[in-house]
């Protein structure tokens, strides 16, 4: 008596780490938009003291956060496509929050009056958790399960990258002129 056959090779099988790396995009983005809630807050946290933040800051600080957001949200849906810019985006988005995230953490912890908070520990445990994300990207069997089709990378992804990345680096300037 044979036993089943498996409904495809090891090659064309999704590997786990895809899976985790959607389910890290899903609880980022869950955590981006709680973000975006709290940008309206009037108030932020520099070092000991609280100030006030204009609307316009306010504002700012929500589309940066609900475009972060929608950035991972979009990708999560994506990571299933076997092609190549979609582990690209991914990779890049996951560069960029780590370069911004470790500014943010080292204006906080340079400039006087800022101060490192307690905070700035949950912040590099997911930074770290990207970078780690990133690693298991560029693994092999990843990598080749990725080989398919290399088309272009859509301009609405693209776009919400560059719109994303540019509005956290105002809100940095921000946070440091306060």
């Amino acid at each position: 008596m044979q036993s089943p056959t498996p409904a495809g090779t090891d090659e064309e099988r999704r590997p786990a780490v895809v899976l985790a790396i959607y389910s890290w995009n899903m609880v980022l983005a869950l955590l981006a938009l709680l973000g975006a809630l709290a940008a309206f807050g009037g108030q932020a946290t520099a070092g000991s003291r609280t100030v006030d933040v204009s609307l316009a800051e306010q504002i700012l600080a929500a589309v940066e956060s609900a475009s972060f957001a929608a950035l991972l949200i979009i990708l999560a849906t994506l990571l299933t496509r076997r092609q190549r810019w979609v582990r690209r985006a991914q990779m890049a988005t996951l560069s960029i929050a780590i370069a911004l995230g470790a500014v943010s953490l080292l204006v906080a912890a340079l400039l006087p009056g800022q101060g490192v908070q307690a905070s700035a520990l949950t912040a590099l445990l997911v930074l770290v958790v990207d970078a780690a994300a990133i690693v298991a990207l560029t693994g092999q069997r990843v990598a080749a399960w990725y080989a398919g089709r290399d088309g272009r990378m859509p301009r609405y992804v693209g776009g919400t990258i560059v719109f994303w990345a540019a509005s956290s680096a105002v809100l940095i300037v921000l946070q440091a002129l306060r």
